[in-house]
Order: structure tokens, then sequence, then C-alpha cells
């Protein structure tokens, strides 16, 4: 019935566009085709390939002959021909990705076609092949693919169906799905139901090989599986995650585990997501937060050289918002402005400290000769120093540092900024900064975020703060091939005149001279004028 249609589809130039059906192949499409003739594409024990099956069936879509349904078991085929396209289409890393791409791309629009004509119900099953295709940046979706899977979803799932979504999340795809694929990684953490463990016992597996396909089937030939799951937290609000929690976090917990850069980074998005959905005190009175940051938190230490320098920043940049979201601070409205009352608890206050000591300052003082990095830290901080407010002050402290500098300067060089003023201080008078201008300007915005919310504290500092505008300024008046791009010399001085006139208001509210320090710098390099505002006369 379908042989000279199908030979003809077979001779296609899939590589360009399969989906674009040329019109004498759709005049081989027959003028009456029932659903169960249809079906006769996918059978498992046809001759003909999926693909050319599935550009079969496209063909007889496209076509101006409908698919005839005529009773009930026309109707139960058009299922089994969702069904089946569902298990055509799903991800197979085996398979090479320019085919993946195009039986994908063509599925899916088999299946919206399949909906907008006979309004077919999709099982679970080929729910979760078309929730497969929802990142774009996976190997086998592209934007066309990832906006028919939407389409699809958003129709099956209507804002008046929340109670069949949670159902579809909570058992189809975590239950029935992940749970099985995720049982044999779980980490020891936690118990097979997702609670916090409270006597951490050895796996059963630790012996097994810990890249076996066996053990981690969602990493090899299932990695789609993490798409499927970034997609069930995407979907979850307050009231899901209240009552099923237990079935997310052994796959977090899990994917956190990986120590692969692209699945980390992807882990640590989906866990700042899901953290971001649970409802306020949850995981404290679970006992999870505790394990949480236990498994986010190494994270940050991924540093050269044992972790090359790009896959670092990788890293970093999604391990330290996941860790200032945890401790109750928000890294987009922290970016540039201080809070000016924050409130967090004694476990978040801690969690911050420890972001600053443990990871941030440990990680400059470890790879500060990698400027990209010096640069991320330097943002990152900022963002920590501006939500803590006025609670970062005890991380000021320099005093004892200055004395050593002062009287051992080799033995200074020796030891590790373990505070935020010595930090800035070293960034900014570095000679070899004004290589690296985004270096210097993250750091000089760290410094307005120190003086905003620390300003008490910051006339003990005043004269650490001068040296190192002066000297930064001076590296900057005196480099001779200033790297093109942005920030240039203009923006950098831009941005110091404006420390310089914060650490004077700061004085000025302080009632101590900052004019009587300066003069003599100026005096003996008189470029400073412009950054100190002090006029000839003075």
């Amino acid at each position: 019935m379908f042989e000279d249609l199908i030979k003809a589809v077979g001779e296609l130039d899939v590589a360009e566009s399969p989906s674009e059906i040329p019109q004498e192949v759709l005049r081989l499409v027959p003028e009456e085709v029932t659903a169960q003739d249809a079906a006769h594409f996918l059978k498992p024990d046809s001759a003909t390939t999926s693909f050319t099956a599935l550009q079969g069936l496209y063909a007889l879509l496209c076509s101006e002959h409908d698919i005839i349904v005529r009773d009930g078991s026309d109707e139960v085929a058009l299922g089994k021909i969702a069904e089946k396209i569902g298990e055509v289409i799903r991800p197979n890393l085996n398979i090479e990705p320019p085919d993946q791409v195009s039986r994908g791309t063509l599925g899916l629009k088999i299946l919206s076609k399949l909906r907008a004509k006979h309004h077919i119900t999709l099982g679970p099953s080929t729910l979760i092949s078309i929730t497969a295709f929802i990142n774009t940046e996976d190997p086998w979706t592209t934007i066309e693919s990832a906006s028919l899977a939407r389409e699809l979803l958003d129709e099956r799932f209507q804002p008046q169906s929340r109670e069949q979504r949670s159902k579809f999340i909570t058992e189809d795809i975590l239950s029935d799905f992940l749970r099985p694929l995720f049982s044999k990684s779980r980490p020891a953490t936690v118990t097979a139901s997702g609670r916090k463990a409270e006597f951490v016992e050895p796996s059963r597996y630790d012996n097994a090989n810990a890249e076996a396909e066996a053990r981690k089937p969602w990493k090899h030939g299932q990695r789609y599986a993490i798409t499927v799951f970034e997609w069930a937290v995407s979907q979850s609000d307050e009231q899901l995650l209240q009552k099923s929690w237990h079935l997310f976090t052994p796959v977090l917990l899990t994917l956190l585990d990986e120590p692969q850069t692209a699945l980390k980074v992807r882990a640590l998005g989906i866990f700042r997501a899901f953290w971001a959905r649970c409802p306020g005190d949850l995981m404290r009175q679970t006992g999870l937060a505790q394990v949480f940051e236990d498994a986010v938190f190494p994270a940050v230490l991924y540093l050269p050289s044992l972790t090359p320098e790009s896959e670092s920043i990788a890293i970093l940049n999604a391990a330290y918002p996941a860790l200032i979201a945890m401790a109750g601070s928000d890294l987009e409205s922290t970016a540039d402005e201080p809070q000016s009352n924050p409130k967090f608890t004694e476990a978040q206050q801690k969690l911050l400290d420890k972001i600053i000591r443990e990871g941030i300052l440990v990680g400059y003082n470890h790879a500060s000769e990698h400027i990209r990095l010096v640069e991320l830290f330097c943002e990152k901080l900022r963002c920590v120093v501006n939500g803590m407010g006025i609670l970062a002050i005890k991380h000021l402290k320099v005093g004892l540092l200055l004395r050593i500098r002062t009287h051992f300067p080799l033995l200074m060089q020796q030891l590790p900024s373990r505070n935020l003023i010595p930090m800035v201080s070293e960034i900014m008078t570095d000679p070899f900064g004004t290589q690296h201008p985004p270096s210097l300007l993250s750091a000089v915005k760290l410094l307005h975020a120190i003086m905003s919310t620390c300003w008490p504290r910051i006339p003990h500092y005043c004269n650490e703060i001068i040296k190192a505008l002066m000297l930064c300024w001076l590296n900057i008046g005196e480099e001779d091939a200033f790297p093109d791009g942005d920030p240039g010399p203009a923006s950098l001085k831009s941005e110091l005149t404006k420390a310089a006139d914060m650490l004077s208001a700061v004085m000025q509210a302080a009632k101590m001279d900052m004019e009587e320090r300066v003069a003599p710098l100026v005096e003996k390099e008189p470029q400073l004028r412009e950054l100190f505002k002090i006029s000839h006369e003075t």
C-alpha cells in the first residue's frame, strides 16, 4: 500500500530539511488511509528504518488526505503511533547528532500535527520523550525542536491542569522514570526515600567502577534524564515541593556529586532553581540544608592547576550564586546596591562568613595569578558584601597584617590575604594589573561596596585605601600599551575618583581631615590632583 511512498521518502536528501516533503512525493499518498493503516509505518517488524518511517508518516499528515478514524480500533492505533514516535525520538547518545536532531524534530512535528488534527492524548512515556527536547544546550535539541516541545507540553498541561502536571512530575517522572536510573548512584548522605541519612554508611557500590554505564545510566545512554529532571524542577511550585521534596533530593545530590564540569555546572543551576522554589525553612526542618551545603561548597575549590582555568570559571560562576542563595541573599539585587537592613539567621550568617573565608579568600590566595579568576572573586565578593551590609565589617580586620607588612615585608609576601582590604589593595597595586583592566575595575567596585557598607570602620583603614588608590592611578597613567576595549583608562580613573570621593565623605563624617593626608602625596605627584581633587593653591 505504501511501497512507492516509502521508496520515495527513502531517497530524499535528509541532511538539509528532513521535514520538507516535495509535492511529487505527497502525490504518492493513498487517498484513503485509516489510523490502523498509518500504524503500519512504525511496526516493530517492519523492514523500514525508523527515520524513513517518520518521513513517510509525516508525508501522510502533510498531504491533502487526512487519516481516517472510523472506530475505537483506529483511536487505539493513533495512541500507539504517538507512543511509538516517543520511543523513536528518545535521545540516544549512540546515534550521531545530525541523525538524532533530524529524528527528534521530525517526530515532534508529527506529534504536533496529530494533536492538532485528532486531539490525541499523549501518554506519560511520550511526554517524557518530548520533555527531553526542552533545553537547546543539549546536542540533540534545536531551537525549532525546543519550541515544538514546549508547545506540546503547554497544550497538555494548561494552567487548569495543575493536578495533572503535579501527578506527571511526581509519579511518572520522579518515581517511575528517574528513581530506577539514579538508584545505584545515590549518595550515602540520603536514604532511598530521599531523607537525610542519620548514619552514613559506605555504599554497596563503592567498589564498583564509578563510570560504569550500569551504575550511571543517566550519564551515559540516557543523558536526557537530566533534561527531564531539569524541566520537572522548573515546573514545580512550593505546594508540590512541600509534599514531594524527598523525590527530588536523591537526584539532586547525585548530580551535585558529579565531577564532570559540564554536568556539575548544570547540576548547580538545577539546584539553584530547586532552592528558589522551596518553601522558606523546608530544607532546614528536614535536616537537608547542611547536606546540600556540604554537597555544593566543595565546588568552589575547583581551582587551577588541578582544574583548567576556563572550567574553574564555569564551575565557580555556578557554585557561588547557589551558595549565596542558600545564605538568604539575592545575587542580582546585591550586585550594585548594598542592603540597608539585612536580616539573616545564625546559620545563614555562618554560611556567608564561610563563603568569604573558606571560599573566595582561599580561592584568591590559591589562584591569584589567574587574573580572570581574580575578576570573578571580586565580583562575587562584592555581591556578598552588599548582601551582608554592616555585618561584613568583621572581614576588614587588617591591623596585624599592616604591622607585619611594615616591619617584615618579605614575610608578608608569604602570608595569605585573609581579609578584604588587603585583598583589594593587593589587586589594585599590582604593577601588572593594567594588563587586564576588567580585574582592576572589579576590584575598585568591590572597594566601593566595602566603603558603602562598612563605612563606620573605614577611617581605620584610610591610609591603606589611599595607598591603593594612589598606586592604581599612577600605574594606569604610566601604562603605555593599555589593552583595547572596555574598560579603558578613562573608565578606570572615573571609578577611582568615585572611590576617592566616597573615602573623603566617610572621613568628613568622622570629622577627620583626609586632605592633610593626601596633600604631601599630591605635592610629590601632581597628577594625583585629579584623583583627590586637590586645588593648586593647597
